[in-house]
């Protein structure tokens, strides 16, 4: 037992980094190249439209909101510019989403939602503020230490009744889940949206194009959880926040002669 936690708290001793721009704590003990490469597999598995022409699109626009991330990548997680691969995915939900290792994946159904080069840009600017942010590794790296707290708490109670392992167990789930997985996850995205938020509008793309574009996007589907039962920030937080930053952002955007 003791052994255990002087593991873990070594772990949290080297985990400890911070997020780019935001300066947040991070707890990341996973090495980013094996997050990539477990990635990267997962990429190559998918259905993809190579030949569709909007592909181009998305990839310019890509790589100009990457070229204006790496002004803040002090710590070197951004690929090379030639080293990122984007793919329209043969899938009609209305998705993107963005690996480590520069893998950007923009479904076929998000296009009828972003009709237009600054829509596309509040999408992959977000994507791209996941990358170098690194949410990928910390989100496997919260996993592994939720694990490490489970297989602790079984360690304690085994010579406990049944119920009473069952109790301690069960508390550590929802515990995790509800205070640890679930706020981190709104978090991320809420870091992701202000980023990419300032990457766009450095990019040169119209950063009020954000707020409107979220706001449309929440109307799609029905119901949806209480924020704190969500992996995202309620629809309304989320415009609420893009509102209140985008005076940073405007002032990111490049001057015009």
């Amino acid at each position: 037992m003791r052994t255990f936690l002087l593991l873990l708290s070594a772990l949290a001793f080297v985990g400890c980094q911070n997020a780019p721009i935001t300066g947040r704590s991070q707890f990341i003990f996973v090495d980013e190249s094996e997050v990539a490469s477990m990635s990267a597999s997962e990429f190559s598995k998918m259905k993809k439209l190579p030949g569709d022409k909007r592909l181009a699109k998305v990839k310019e626009i890509g790589l100009r909101i990457v070229a204006a991330a790496r002004r803040d990548d002090k710590a070197g997680v951004l690929p090379p510019s030639s080293k990122w691969e984007f793919a329209i995915i043969d899938d009609k939900t209305p998705n993107a989403f963005a690996m480590p290792g520069g893998k950007i994946g923009f479904n076929s159904g998000m296009f009828q939602y972003a009709p237009t080069d600054d829509d596309i840009a509040v999408i992959l600017g977000h994507e791209v503020s996941h990358v170098i942010c690194r949410h990928g590794s910390e989100r496997v790296s919260q996993s592994m230490g939720v694990a490490i707290a489970a297989s602790i708490a079984d360690e304690a109670t085994k010579n406990s009744s049944t119920k009473t392992r069952s109790a301690w167990m069960a508390a550590v789930g929802v515990g995790a889940q509800y205070g640890i997985l679930l706020p981190f996850s709104r978090s991320h995205e809420s870091e992701a949206d202000h980023l990419g938020l300032l990457f766009m509008a450095r990019a040169g793309y119209n950063p009020d194009a954000a707020p409107a574009f979220w706001d449309r996007f929440s109307k799609i589907g029905g119901a949806r959880p209480p924020e704190f039962l969500s992996t995202h920030p309620s629809d309304s937080t989320r415009v609420k926040q893009l509102q209140g930053w985008l005076p940073e952002a405007r002032a990111q955007m490049p001057r015009q002669p």
